[in-house]
């Protein structure tokens, strides 16, 4: 069964099973290479691939649904997720794996950049806001440290903390999705965690910080959460959108922007406390 793009259900008479081919052979090894690693040491957050060298990934299939991080209880399992894969440096060299590092700073200056470079049609559809979002872009990138704080060692990223990469089963949540795993500072994913939970929690970062001993881990870098990644993340996918798409996809980010920019004076207040 179709599921998306290079994504099928695949029943057999062993059971059924998610299989996905991957266009870019590098990525599919580095996938497969974490999954083995994960699966030696017990990481009990991810799925196990099969073990096979036709091109695919597959791994059984887990019934359930994307995480919702409205709900407590999802967000604190979600963190637990994420914490587990940062600690497995303590039984996994990842440091001399290839992988690709995560440079923050960087992806978020050109994600700016390139917002600015589509003023004309973006701001069409935001009008006043456009001018708020540049701004508080700008004093983002202004009040972030020239080189990330690093206080822990680098380790294992998942690179992709969106809701749906958290799968809630029967037996508990697991991470799905390793294609953008990144080696890196766990600081940097908390910190993009707590971007992609602040929405759903009426952008109460204190709510944040404090329901999870692991999110503190964020507060020597909370500057970087001035920077408004969420806003120009969706409002430059819209750009790749045709006519017919953008319609509903407006209908929900326009609200979206308007809640996070009524919310961001409350939010510059917590930061500044901290």
């Amino acid at each position: 069964m179709y599921i998306k793009h290079n994504c099928w259900k695949w029943q057999t008479a062993a059971g059924a099973f998610f299989v996905k081919k991957y266009d870019d052979i590098t990525i599919e090894k580095k996938v497969k290479n974490i999954h083995r690693k994960l699966a030696k040491i017990d990481f009990p957050y991810h799925i196990p691939i099969a073990n096979n060298n036709d091109g695919l990934v597959i791994q059984k299939w887990h019934e359930g649904r994307s995480a919702r991080f409205d709900q407590k209880e999802e967000r604190l399992a979600a963190v637990d997720c994420l914490q587990a894969l940062h600690e497995t440096k303590a039984n996994i060299e990842w440091h001399t794996e290839p992988l690709p590092r995560q440079q923050l700073q960087r992806k978020w200056r050109a994600r700016f950049e390139r917002f600015l470079l589509n003023e004309k049609e973006l701001s069409s559809y935001l009008n006043k806001d456009y001018e708020t979002i540049v701004q508080t872009a700008y004093k983002g990138l202004r009040n972030m440290p020239a080189a990330p704080i690093q206080i822990t060692e680098t380790t294992l990223l998942h690179g992709d903390v969106v809701h749906h990469n958290f799968l809630s089963t029967d037996k508990g949540m697991v991470l799905i999705d390793f294609d953008l795993a990144v080696l890196g500072s766990p600081i940097d994913e908390m910190i993009l965690w707590l971007h992609r939970a602040l929405p759903n929690v009426d952008y109460d970062l204190a709510l944040l910080l404090e329901e999870h001993p692991y999110t503190k881990i964020c507060k020597p870098q909370l500057s970087y959460i001035y920077y408004p990644n969420e806003l120009l993340r969706e409002w430059l996918y819209i750009l790749q959108l045709d006519t017919k798409e953008r319609e509903p996809f407006l209908d929900y980010l326009i609200p979206f922007t308007k809640k996070a920019l009524q919310h961001w004076p409350k939010l510059i207040k917590q930061i500044e406390h901290y």
